[in-house]
């Protein structure tokens, strides 16, 4: 009676352990595989039984077995073959290994290959199931930790998901908060100076540290703004955010105020980060305003970087800003004026561009007069910037460059060439030859201002001497034949004029394609440059191979700037 009670209480023990799992049953001798197959057939889940090894494996992988209880000696595949073959799948399934005899060279070889247990012939039911048993168990351990590994998996695919999610929500909303009114547009001062606004945001992180804003005011002067807030991480992108949405707010409601004063702008400004930032957290932060007409700028820069100042004549200086950073304590603002009348350009920056690291030590600031020296657009000066320092996370940085469009020259090339394509190759040709012979011009620079200027006088040709759609797409050149033949407008004219000006250490040629037709605006300049989808467009290839491209107020003229690095080019 107690062999009977121990014989249940196991078997009931078993069925508990294996019940979930399948087994795979292989034996070549048909009355063990049926008896085993009855035996235990109210253990487990369900049985499947091969009459050899071949067999077993092809029921082995058309139903993936918990378990593998399997004879050694078979025809064909022994059981160790088998093992092999399963192991060779990648499966990690258990195998226990039933055989009369066990020498050393079985019984070495079932350890290399992972047989788990072994289960001597003629079988003890009663140890079958104890030795099934024990493996269910660690089968079933095995598989409730690897379920629980895909749930973490699964967890943190979702949450990497999420967080995907939110961070491209923040780098949108990073986008929508920062303003330029005036990207690609050309500005008109005293005595029809025009001038132009580049900037150049490389945010290093989808937190942000920095911002910018540069806005069109309601009395024709412009206002730039530039934020570095404290730190790294959510905090600062949130105060940066805040700071940038706070000075738009401000600035679109300025036609409420009757007269706008930058002093008063301040002040609203300061007291309401005094209400937003915490007790120990000061803002970086700098506002220019800009009145082209009495060619001046007032600023106020809160412990941003000096400013680079380059004259007419090349010489640069530097000039400090006179503020504390804001904090939640008020201090008195004080506002200088820079005359713009012996200016050639302004350049500023945050100090993720000064405190960066340079690959042979030290920071960039070190250098950053000497580039800017050399280099008189911001596309030059990132050369430079990313040949010296280290390529890796460092801080987020925003440079902008306040530039004259309209200089002084010892050289200057002029000409009105003919309605017709085929003068505008020969204008381009004619020109190349000519910045040959005035400047080094590396082969590279030359190709890409073959093109440059081909897509602008040809977009000039198009769509404004023909009265074509000035959307910046280029005329296929297999049509030209067919545009030849399209009317010209009464009117139609091609003015292309170009400059090199020389007071930066590298020459900075200035093209202007102008012509009578309608026209275009800033804003669709930039739609078509930022649509990646129009990547063969006319005005994408003009850009891509000038460095910065800007549309008089008119829209009909298109202003192009390069510096010619020459034969010791800054690599591109």
């Amino acid at each position: 009676m107690t062999n009977i009670k121990a014989e249940t209480a196991l078997t009931a023990q078993s069925r508990v352990a294996t019940s979930s799992l399948t087994l795979l049953l292989v034996d070549d001798d048909q009355l063990s595989r049926e008896m085993l197959a009855i035996q235990l057939g109210g253990l487990f889940k369900h049985i499947y039984s091969g009459a050899d090894g071949d067999e077993g494996f092809q029921l082995f992988c058309e139903h993936s077995p918990d378990i593998v209880l399997t004879d050694q000696i078979m025809p064909g595949l022994s059981g160790l073959d088998l093992k092999r073959k399963i192991r060779a799948t990648g499966a990690k399934t258990p195998v226990v290994l039933m055989t009369s005899t066990i020498d050393n060279k079985i019984l070495l070889e079932a350890i290399n290959i992972g047989i788990e247990r072994f289960v001597p012939k003629p079988f003890d039911f009663h140890q079958i199931v104890r030795t099934l048993t024990s493996i269910a168990r660690e089968t079933i351990n095995e598989q409730l930790l690897e379920e629980h590994r895909q749930q973490e998996v699964n967890h943190l695919r979702d949450l990497d998901a999420y967080n995907s999610l939110q961070q491209e929500s923040a780098r949108r909303k990073e986008r929508h908060v920062v303003r330029h009114d005036l990207r690609s547009q050309a500005l008109k001062g005293a005595g029809g100076v025009r001038w132009g606004i580049n900037i150049a945001y490389s945010p290093q992180d989808i937190m942000c540290g920095d911002g910018y804003s540069v806005r069109n005011l309601f009395d024709g002067r412009q206002l730039i703004f530039v934020v570095d807030a404290m730190g790294h991480g959510m905090s600062a992108s949130l105060t940066a955010m805040l700071a940038t949405s706070f000075f738009n707010y401000q600035v679109e409601n300025l036609h409420l105020w009757g007269t706008f004063t930058l002093r008063i702008f301040l002040k609203r400004f300061k007291e309401y980060l005094a209400s937003m930032l915490l007790e120990d957290e000061v803002l970086s932060c700098a506002f220019f305003l800009i009145d082209l007409v009495k060619e001046e700028i007032k600023t106020a820069v809160f412990a941003l970087p000096p400013l680079m100042i380059r004259g007419l004549d090349g010489s640069v200086r530097r000039v400090r800003g006179e503020n504390p950073p804001i904090g939640i304590y008020p201090s008195e603002t004080r506002i200088s004026t820079i005359s713009l009348t012996n200016v050639a350009d302004i350049l500023i920056m945050t100090d993720g561009v000064s405190d960066a690291l340079l690959t042979e030590g030290g920071s960039y600031r070190e250098v950053l007069e000497a580039d800017y020296r050399a280099a008189p657009t911001l596309p030059a000066l990132q050369r430079r910037f990313r040949a010296k320092t280290e390529q890796v996370i460092q801080d987020d940085l925003t440079l902008i460059l306040v530039r004259r469009l309209d200089l002084d020259s010892d050289w200057n090339w002029n000409v009105k060439p003919d309605v017709t394509l085929s003068a505008v190759k020969r204008t381009v040709e004619e020109f190349l030859e000519a910045l040959a012979l005035e400047a080094d011009v590396a082969p590279g620079e030359r190709a890409e201002l073959n093109i440059a200027l081909t897509e602008a006088l040809t977009n000039a040709l198009e769509h404004g001497c023909r009265g074509g759609r000035n959307d910046g797409e280029s005329q296929d050149r297999g049509e030209e034949a067919a545009l030849e033949k399209e009317e010209l407008l009464p009117v139609a004219e091609i003015v292309f004029c170009a400059t090199l000006w020389r007071g930066a250490k590298k020459p900075l040629l200035i093209m202007k394609v102008c012509d009578n037709g309608p026209g275009m605006s800033a804003a669709a300049l930039q739609t078509v440059i930022d649509d990646i989808s129009l990547h063969d467009s006319g005005l994408r290839l003009i850009t891509r191979n000038s460095e910065v491209v800007f549309l008089d107020e008119a829209g009909g003229c298109l202003i192009m700037l390069k510096t010619l690095e020459g034969g010791g080019a800054c690599a591109h």
